[in-house]
């Protein structure tokens, strides 16, 4: 009886010590790099991972502009950012990825009030929105794929001229969901009813980011740009918030089983950005802070081709 009682007493403790060190803990990444005099542009930094990227960037004395819809939360998480970092070089900005004047307005507004675009982070996304946007688009697809599709393509002449005297980075957030995503234009024009339709489109939107990335990356060859898609990890953010009470439970059981904190979903997002040799993986999908390699699909030359044709087609970059 001793024995079987020590033995699950082990069982246990290791199962605890697992869990708290490699399920609910992933790797840090540290940097000394100072960023004084390097501008960063971050969408969705107001909230979740994107906030707490902010604040690490903010604390190496980064320029950082948060670009959001929500003025008012931007503008309390701009205090509370300089007050904890004593960094002033920290704005926020009017944007909403899912109206393409709305971006088109934007570009014109950054691009003329800001001299350089050092760090483009396209970290804003969603999982719960519904309903269709002004282009016809459901929203999700937009948010998450065709508004920072037009918005780093309306910003690329400035990265492009700045790159002949300073490099760039561009750093867009993906998901390992990419996994089961299909960027089909069903997906694209999905009525999104219920929270299954969500998941279906969100793992779209992440193949997407992904065949964003790696265009880019070979458009951008003759230029000192690099490109990276990021899975920030199983994160408690906000992303899954206001699902239906059933789905919000689940969400809630998942979170405190499996998820990690925000930190830990910024870490990549800093390795990508800070690190030196990361360059050399431009294109790439990185998780955990590393290179990670893609399911063949995701790797699909015809279909990375063929969606980069239709962003430019419902953005309107195609005239």
């Amino acid at each position: 009886m001793f024995s079987k009682r020590f033995i699950l007493c082990v069982v246990v403790l290791f199962v605890a010590y697992y869990w708290l060190n490699y399920i609910k803990k992933g790797p840090v990444y540290e940097s000394k790099k100072s960023l004084d005099g390097k501008t960063v542009l971050i969408t969705g930094g107001n909230a979740g991972i994107g906030k707490a990227t902010v604040l690490e960037l903010a604390k190496k004395g980064a320029r950082v502009v948060i670009a959001s819809r929500n003025m008012k939360k931007s503008k309390a998480v701009v205090d509370d950012i300089i007050k904890t970092t004593r960094n002033k070089k920290i704005r926020s900005m009017h944007l909403d990825l899912a109206d393409f004047d709305s971006v088109k307005t934007f570009a014109k507004e950054f691009d003329e009030s800001e001299q350089y675009l050092d760090y483009l982070i396209n970290n804003a996304g969603m999982l719960t929105a519904t309903g269709k946007a002004p282009s016809g688009v459901n929203k999700l697809f937009a948010i998450n794929h065709f508004g920072p599709f037009l918005l780093t393509n309306l910003l690329l002449p400035k990265m492009k001229t700045q790159s002949t005297s300073r490099p760039v980075r561009i750093l867009n957030l993906s998901s390992g969901t990419y996994r089961w995503g299909f960027a089909t234009k069903e997906n694209m024009y999905k009525n999104v009813t219920s929270g299954w339709d969500m998941y279906e489109v969100y793992a779209a939107t992440k193949i997407a980011n992904i065949f964003f990335t790696a265009k880019l990356n070979d458009m951008l060859s003759d230029y000192d740009i690099t490109t990276y898609a990021i899975h920030p990890g199983f994160i408690d953010s906000e992303i899954e918030d206001n699902f239906t009470d059933f789905f919000q439970i689940l969400v809630n059981i998942n979170a405190f089983l499996f998820k990690r904190s925000i930190f830990y979903g910024c870490q990549t997002t800093l390795y990508c950005a800070l690190d030196d040799k990361v360059t050399a993986d431009s294109g790439h999908y990185f998780s955990n802070c590393q290179r990670e390699e893609l399911y063949a699909r995701a790797t699909n030359k015809t279909e990375e081709k063929l969606l980069w044709e239709i962003s430019a087609k419902i953005t309107g970059l195609d005239k």
